[in-house]
């Protein structure tokens, strides 16, 4: 498996505090079955809180110290950038971190106050010559109820990523009932462990695969714990899924709020 959003890079976010810490983490990816990982840690550079000189420091001393301790794992850096209403900046100005040097860009939202003109926001992102994957959507619940905002999305050209945990842990009945959803029609591009320690956000990426594996099938499971991660790390286009309205229970089900 290749976990692209992870936050197991020391001291430059709410991930990882030492090298320890990561070492920790990311020796227990490699038991688990991982075998690449990307490196995302929060890019919020609008409001100062991002030290890109730091962050490919801190890069380069763990990618080194993991080589001496001959684990056998490739890391890649990237980030999680944050976007909000004011995101023009962030996507114009100054340099964004990519997924492992790829035109992919994780991006997330805040989810207080959750941007409405995303799909025009994956639009800008297209622009600049970025291919945006969203980061944990099963958190964003404007999308719950609003079939027609994830078809604009996904038609301008933007990847949905899970949280391996929400696929594992049942117990927000509406993010359940939606990550479901998703899976079963295939919508969802990537999962990940979004790991940040070994209590907060651990990881679940071996179990949610046996999950995929089981409800929907091999091929898929493949696809988005493996096959598609190993494209963005080569930097190769693949198509966005696309949804198409069916009539019946689905359909009805997000046509309306989940209850």
């Amino acid at each position: 498996m290749i976990d692209m959003h992870t936050h197991v890079l020391f001291g430059v976010d709410d991930g990882a505090k030492t090298i320890d810490d990561s070492l920790d983490l990311i020796k227990e990816e490699v038991n688990k079955g991982v075998s690449k990982i990307i490196l995302t840690p929060h890019f919020k550079k609008k409001y100062g809180e991002t030290n890109v000189e730091k962050i490919n420091e801190n890069f380069k001393v763990l990618k080194e110290i993991v080589s001496e301790v001959n684990l056998n794992v490739d890391l890649f850096l990237g980030s999680e950038v944050y976007l909000d209403y004011n995101y023009y900046d962030t996507l114009w100005k100054g340099p964004i971190i990519t997924l492992a040097g790829s035109d992919y860009v994780l991006i997330e939202f805040s989810m207080t106050d959750i941007p409405k003109n995303i799909p025009e926001i994956c639009y800008e992102a297209n622009l600049k010559g970025f291919i945006p994957v969203i980061a944990h959507v099963e958190r964003y619940d404007t999308l719950y109820d609003n079939t027609q905002l994830i078809i604009d999305i996904l038609n301008e050209g933007a990847h949905f990523q899970i949280n391996a945990s929400t696929i594992v842990n049942k117990e927000e009945k509406e993010s359940s009932k939606f990550v479901n959803y998703l899976l079963k029609n295939e919508l969802i591009s990537f999962v990940a462990s979004d790991v940040h320690n070994r209590d907060s956000r651990a990881f679940y990426l071996d179990k949610a695969y046996s999950v995929v594996n089981k409800i929907c099938s091999h091929s898929y499971a493949e696809k988005i714990f493996k096959e598609n991660q190993e494209k963005v790390i080569m930097n190769k286009y693949f198509d966005s899924p696309k949804l198409e309205i069916k009539k019946g229970f689905m359909s009805k089900l997000f046509n309306k709020k989940l209850s």
